[in-house]
C-alpha cells in the first residue's frame, strides 16, 4: 500500500509540474530554414540568426506573426518574452516563418511562384511587397547563401511592370 501511495505521489507531482507544458515547433528542421538563412543574411549580412532579429525583428512584427514564445511557461504578451525570442534561434525562425506566411502565397514578384524571394519580399515589405526591389548588397549577400544552400539566386529588383498582386484581406 505504502508503495502505491509513492507512485501515485510521484505521478501526481510529476503532472502538477508539467501542467499547460505545450511542445513548441522546431523551425530548424522545416524545409523553409535554408530560405531564412539567406533572408537574413540578405538583411544583416550576418550568418547568425539573432543578428537578422536585431535588425528587421521589431516588437511590431513578432506580434503580428503570432508572438511565438521560447517555452510554453513564457507569456506572449510581455517584452520579456519578445526579448527572450530575439536570443532564441528557433523562435526568430518561426517569427519569420509565421509572418512571411500570413499574407497566403504571395507571389511578389509575378513569377508564378511563392519561394524564397518572395519571402524575403513580404519579410521587408510587408503586405507592400509588389515587384520588390531589394539594392544590390541585399541581393549579393542573398546570392551568396543561396549558392551554399540551394535556393534561388535572385536579382536586385524583381518583377516587372506588369506585376500587381490580388488584395489580400
Amino acid at each position: 500500500m505504502m508503495k502505491l501511495l509513492i507512485f501515485c505521489a510521484l505521478v501526481c507531482s510529476s503532472l502538477i509540474c508539467c501542467e499547460g507544458l505545450e511542445t513548441i515547433t522546431d523551425y530548424l528542421s522545416s524545409p523553409v530554414y535554408p530560405c531564412i538563412q539567406c533572408l537574413c543574411h540578405g538583411v544583416s549580412g550576418c550568418w547568425r540568426r539573432q543578428n537578422c532579429a536585431r535588425y528587421s525583428v521589431s516588437k511590431e512584427y513578432w506580434m503580428q506573426a503570432g508572438s511565438l514564445v521560447v517555452s510554453a511557461a513564457d507569456d506572449p504578451s510581455s517584452d520579456a518574452s519578445y526579448r527572450k525570442c530575439l536570443q532564441n534561434e528557433n523562435c526568430i525562425v518561426g517569427t519569420i516563418i509565421k509572418y512571411t506566411e500570413q499574407y497566403g502565397e504571395a507571389d511578389c514578384n509575378c513569377d508564378e511562384k511563392f519561394d524564397c524571394k518572395d519571402r524575403l519580399a513580404i519579410h521587408l515589405f510587408g503586405n507592400k511587397c509588389e515587384k520588390p526591389s531589394f539594392g544590390h548588397t541585399i541581393a549579393r549577400r542573398f546570392n551568396d547563401c543561396a549558392a551554399r544552400v540551394g535556393v534561388s539566386a535572385m536579382l536586385s529588383s524583381e518583377g516587372d511592370d506588369f506585376c500587381t498582386l490580388p488584395i489580400v484581406h
